[in-house]
């Protein structure tokens, strides 16, 4: 494409200102992307220097900042490109305004279809909004630097050069954004898609069990458990201290020895009765946990744990508050490899 810009000697204006509607398209369906989020996380997304809760005041907050900052920077390109004065249009060489609009309208039903396309498809995928909004900032790099130094270059009577520039940037801004949509194709992923979250003791969990592999992958075995914990926090004068302990653990193995591909799964399980009663009763289970790692603890460790809860408790050192937190794990058993393992939270009252 650049040599060919070049050999045709495509006119940088016209060139700058299709990419700049296309920018204002991406962004206009960023903005829509991020108000339809159902499933999504705050993960290192501040307001303010603090922590965001992921809510629906914090995504119409978050969409509305990308709109008004976005379009922002777009505001003022274009205001550039119509008033700078080393950015003329050759009419020799500018494309018709009639093919101008075919390709912006292509672009945009193109972006149209994708988003109702992939809009189901990631209805239950947790998406972090940060990412969401800071996606289509790949696209100020070409115009911004262009800008800055395209006039150098002109002004030296080298305008070809600030083509260039322009092709190159835009060239690699598309291509990085591209691999940041598709990256999740390109990883071995497994997906807990429930038909809801919130549930009643005795009730049937029921979904699905996605699994998206570019490349078959041999594993020992397909297990999905029911996990109850106890999060517990102690807070004292000095410090605060936080561990989960589980109290109810079902595990199911679906599947065995094989080479696992592109497939789904069906989730079909009952929630006991009296799990609510489980969870009241005093926890004997010694375990501890590590990141996401769950270790057993000896029975001298599990002994010594509790007493120094006791202790803490009786002699009013420390005040510990109690949570119960379910949730849904698969794990993937892959040999040599690390497994691949994902949780999703439910509730249960």
């Amino acid at each position: 494409m650049i040599i060919f810009a070049i050999y045709e000697s495509w006119d940088l204006l016209t060139i700058m200102f299709i990419y700049w509607c296309q920018s204002v398209i991406i962004g206009v369906f960023t903005f829509f992307k991020i108000l339809d989020l159902k499933n999504f996380s705050t993960e290192n997304v501040y307001v303010n220097n603090k922590i965001t809760v992921a809510n629906k005041a914090t995504k119409i907050g978050i969409a509305f900042f990308f709109l008004f900052h976005y379009g922002f920077f777009h505001f003022g390109y274009f205001t550039f490109l119509v008033l700078n004065p080393f950015f003329k249009t050759n009419p020799e060489n500018s494309l018709t305004s009639l093919t101008i609009i075919i390709v912006i309208i292509v672009f945009f039903v193109n972006h149209l279809y994708s988003f109702f396309y992939n809009r189901e498809k990631n209805a239950n995928k947790k998406q972090n909004i940060g990412k969401v909004m800071a996606f289509p900032y790949f696209r100020i790099i070409p115009m911004h630097l262009t800008i800055i130094f395209g006039s150098f270059f002109i002004i030296q009577g080298l305008p070809q050069f600030t083509l260039i520039l322009f092709l190159v940037l835009k060239t690699f801004a598309d291509i990085s954004m591209h691999l940041i949509e598709h990256r999740d194709d390109l990883k071995e992923r497994i997906e807990i898609n429930l038909d809801k979250t919130s549930f009643k003791p005795g009730e049937t969990v029921s979904g699905k069990i996605n699994l998206y592999f570019y490349k078959p992958v041999k594993a020992k075995e397909l297990k999905i458990s029911f996990i109850g914990e106890k999060e517990l926090e102690y807070h004292s004068r000095n410090s605060s201290r936080r561990s989960s302990i589980p109290f109810y653990i079902k595990e199911l193995i679906i599947d065995k020895k094989k080479s696992y591909s592109n497939q789904s799964y069906t989730v079909d399980f009952t929630i006991p009765f009296n799990i609510l009663e489980k969870a009241e009763m005093e926890d004997e289970a010694g375990y501890a946990f590590v990141g996401n790692k769950r270790y057993k603890l000896s029975k001298r460790m599990a002994a010594l744990q509790k007493r120094s809860m006791e202790f803490a408790f009786s002699s009013g050192l420390a005040e510990i508050k109690k949570n119960n937190k379910w949730y849904i794990s698969v794990s993937l058993k892959i040999p040599y490899k690390p497994d691949i393992d994902v949780d999703k939270e439910i509730e249960i009252n």
